[in-house]
This record gives structure tokens, C-alpha cells and sequence, in this order.
């Protein structure tokens, strides 16, 4: 379902008119309920959108331009659709950015394909008991689950919102757990590898990305982040999600606005991987 704008003014369309030479951006809907408050996630995509007509379609230092590619916009989706568009897209070969909602959306997003390795950047392992209720703590947990010979890493791990059982349950399952801080060039060999790519925001640290709902101290710094993906000169990645955006508490959408710039980078690095 379409609002008003799509991401950069690129074009709408469906998944059925995707190639091998498409980047589509899709929106989630799948936002779930927890001891934290939302924040108005459910209204994430809408306001991304609207941010994104105030920047131009080039990277940081405008030596790559990426309007004139085929990329395009194929709309917002919650639970029960968004696990057969993210199949069918990356079925036709083409590469996949899902912004909006929580992290059920990688969940959601990854359920039914066929990708090998994950690589989550967070701060927490979200990694939860879900018998009663699932919910975006409990992800990893499904995921590994459900998916038992998908390889996940997780990049970030630190701070006070994650319970011991999460963490023994995640060296049971032998997961390679990178705590933060860590060497940036570290971080970019591991998203030069990975297949998958699920970006929590409260990956950063509040200091320079403050709008999420479950924020921890040590994080990793935004710019020196973009930089790094900047720097990057290829990466195996099909499918990358951004997830855990909280509008709410985003005086003048400055975080809104970090997003976007982190799309055309990460646009501009699957273009230079292609």
C-alpha cells in the first residue's frame, strides 16, 4: 500500500516487475508489542518517505549517483504479506531494503528464503522465550529455531535490557557473538561477507542515534558508521534491513533524517557490488 511520496521519488511498482538489476526498497508494517512502547513505529514509513524528498540521490562526497539505476518503491507491508514479497523479490534475483518496524521484521522478511548467513547489528540478542507471546525480543531465538542451518552473527551486543538465558541459549546454539566496542575495520570485513544484513538503530549509541525504543550506553558512533559503508568497495549483500526507528521521540526527525543518508549509502554499496 502506497502513501502520498515513495523513497527518492523512485518509482512505484510490484514485485512482479523486478529483475536481476533491481534494488527495491519495501516498507514494514510489522510492529510488535513489548514492556517497551513503540513510539510510533507503525507511522515510520510514511514519515521516512516524506524525509527522503529533502536529499538529493547521490553519496557522501557525490562520486556516485544513483537515480539513474533501477531501483524503485513497492510499498508497505505487515506480517502477512511481507514474508511472500521478500521471497518473490529475492526469487527474481534482485536486491532487498526493508525499512520500518521492529525486528519481527527480519523475522518476517527471512522465514521463507533461502539466505545462508545473517549478520544482526544490535545491541541486545533479542533472543527471548516467544511460547506465549512473540514479540522483537524474541527473534534470533525463532529464527535459529525455524531456520536451524541459517549462520547468524551478532555485532554490538552490550547493555542492560538482555536477560542470561538469551546469552546461554545463543552459545548453545554456537552463534558468534561480537560485543562492542570493536575495530570498525573489523565490522566492515564482517558486512563485506555477510548475505544478510539486519540493522538494528539501537545498535548505535544514543549520543548519536537516540530514537529507538530501547536505547544502551557504548554504542557505536553514527558517522564513523556511514563512513565505513562509504569506504566499502563491494559486499555479498542481497537483502539488508532498518529496523526499530521511534518517530515519537525524534525532535525534528534529526534521526529520520540519518536514515535517509544511510539509505543512499547503502543504496550506492549494493550498487558497486552488483
Amino acid at each position: 500500500m502506497f502513501k502520498k511520496y515513495s523513497f527518492f521519488g523512485f518509482p512505484k511498482t510490484s514485485y512482479k516487475n523486478v529483475t536481476r538489476d533491481t534494488i527495491a526498497i519495501v516498507g514494514s508494517k510489522c510492529v510488535s508489542k513489548s514492556i517497551h512502547p513503540t513510539y510510533g513505529q507503525s507511522g515510520t514509513t510514511t514519515i521516512l518517505r516524506r524525509l527522503s524528498r529533502e536529499y538529493d540521490t547521490h553519496n557522501l562526497y557525490i562520486d556516485q549517483e544513483i537515480e539513474y539505476y533501477d531501483i524503485v518503491d513497492l510499498g508497505d507491508f505487515g506480517p502477512r504479506k511481507l514474508p511472500y514479497i521478500i521471497y518473490q523479490v529475492l526469487e527474481r534475483g534482485s536486491k532487498l531494503i526493508v525499512v520500518g518496524g521492529d525486528h519481527t521484521t527480519t523475522y518476517y522478511s527471512l522465514r521463507n528464503t533461502n539466505i545462508g548467513s545473517l549478520t544482526i547489528l544490535d545491541a541486545h540478542l533479542d533472543a527471548d522465550i516467544f511460547e506465549y507471546h512473540f514479540h522483537h525480543g524474541c527473534v534470533t531465538r525463532r529464527l535459529l529455531l525455524e531456520k536451524p542451518n541459517l549462520d547468524i552473527k551478532i555485532v554490538g551486543f552490550r547493555g542492560y535490557s538482555t536477560m542470561k538465558h538469551e546469552l546461554t541459549f545463543l552459545k548453545e546454539k554456537a552463534v558468534e557473538i561480537h560485543r562492542w566496542p570493536m575495530g570498525y575495520d573489523t565490522l566492515s570485513e564482517i558486512i563485506e561477507k555477510t548475505e544478510a544484513l539486519s540493522l538494528d538503530l539501537d545498535f548505535f549509541d544514543p549520543s548519536s542515534f537516540w530514537a529507538v525504543r530501547v536505547p544502551e550506553a557504548m554504542g557505536a558512533d553514527f558517522s564513523r558508521f556511514l563512513y565505513t559503508i562509504n569506504r566499502l568497495e563491494h559486499s555479498n549483500m542481497r537483502y539488508l534491513d532498518i529496523v526499530e526507528y521511534a518517530p515519537e521521540i525524534d525532535p525534528g526527525y534529526v534521526c529520520g533524517k540519518r536514515i535517509i543518508q544511510m539509505l543512499l549509502e547503502f543504496i550506492a554499496l549494493l550498487l558497486r557490488s552488483h
